[in-house]
C-alpha cells in the first residue's frame, strides 16, 4: 500500500494518513498536515530543513515540534529515519518502493538505488539462520562519481 505519492493522490494520501492516526488515537493537526506536505515528493529532509521551510509561513510550528511530529510519524511508520553519519537524521514519507542509499564521504552526496539483490540477500539470510527480517536499510560509504574523479 503507498501511503504517499505526489501529485493527485495527495487527497487520498492525507485521509489515509489521518486514518492511521485516529486508529492509533491522535488527530490531524495542522501541524501534522504541514510536516507531511513539506516531505511531499522531498526525500532526506533534516528536522532543521523542514523547520526552515515552513517557518514563515507557519510561525506557530516551532522546531520542537517538528522533531516531535517525526518522531510520532516515524514511529507510526508514516516516515523513514535516516542516519547518512551528519550527526542528526534524515526523514522521507514511507511507501512500499524499498530502496537503498549510497553516500559520498567527501561531498555528502546521498544517491538513492533500486537493487533486488540486497532483496535476495536478505531472504538468503533469512533461510540460512531462520532470522525474521522486520525491514533493513542499506546505505553504502564511499566516494560518488565526481569526487572520485577528482580524487589524487
Amino acid at each position: 500500500m503507498i501511503l504517499f505519492e505526489a501529485g493527485a493522490t495527495l487527497i487520498f494520501g492525507m485521509m489515509e494518513f489521518e486514518q492511521i492516526l485516529r486508529s492509533r488515537g491522535y488527530r490531524l493537526t495542522n501541524q501534522r498536515r504541514v510536516i507531511v506536505r513539506e516531505l511531499e515528493g522531498e526525500r532526506h529532509l533534516s528536522a532543521e530543513e523542514i523547520y526552515d521551510r515552513v517557518k514563515e509561513e507557519h510561525p506557530e510550528l516551532g522546531l520542537s515540534t517538528v522533531y516531535r511530529t517525526l518522531d510520532l510519524l516515524h514511529e507510526l511508520g508514516i516516515v523513514r529515519k535516516e542516519d547518512f553519519g551528519e550527526g542528526y537524521s534524515r526523514y522521507e514519507l514511507a511507501t512500499e518502493r524499498m530502496h537503498h542509499h549510497a553516500r559520498c564521504r567527501r561531498c555528502g552526496k546521498v544517491i538513492e538505488f533500486n537493487e533486488e539483490l540486497m532483496e535476495y540477500l536478505t531472504l538468503q539470510v533469512e533461510r540460512e539462520t531462520g532470522f525474521v527480517t522486520d525491514s533493513y536499510e542499506i546505505t553504502l560509504h564511499g566516494l560518488c562519481r565526481e569526487c572520485a574523479a577528482a580524487a589524487p
